[in-house]
């Protein structure tokens, strides 16, 4: 798989489907994952509600970046407290607040924030 996009998963709220995600993440081996916004839902997490399964979703994007997958991180709504740290690389990892990509030397892939 070239691109893996996804969005709104909003860990850290009840509602989130982290046993789903996990399965999904250890099922793709992405050259690149697009977490297209809200995946930390940071509004509610002052509620200090973050189970195991939401930080195995975590885990899991961490052992796709050690194996090499580029993960580019674009805020959304919800994470207003990570736009400070837009234009961020570390690693595999970069946080921003757009992505173009280029693919294939001439596809060009335009996210912008939290949309998809």
């Amino acid at each position: 798989m070239e691109v893996a996009v996804m969005s709104d998963l909003h860990l850290s709220t009840f509602g989130c489907n982290a046993v789903e995600i996990v399965q999904y993440l250890k099922s793709i081996q992405p050259r690149i994952l697009v977490l297209n916004g809200d995946i930390i839902d940071i509004w509610p997490f002052r509620k200090k509600y973050f189970p195991p399964a939401h930080i195995q979703v975590i885990r899991e994007v961490f052992k796709l970046m050690e194996t090499g997958t580029q993960v580019y991180y674009i805020t959304g709504n919800h994470d207003e407290a990570l736009r400070k740290y837009s234009g961020t690389k570390v690693g595999n990892l970069t946080i921003d607040d757009k992505l173009v990509l280029e693919l294939d030397g001439k596809k060009n892939l335009d996210i912008p924030r939290g949309c998809i």
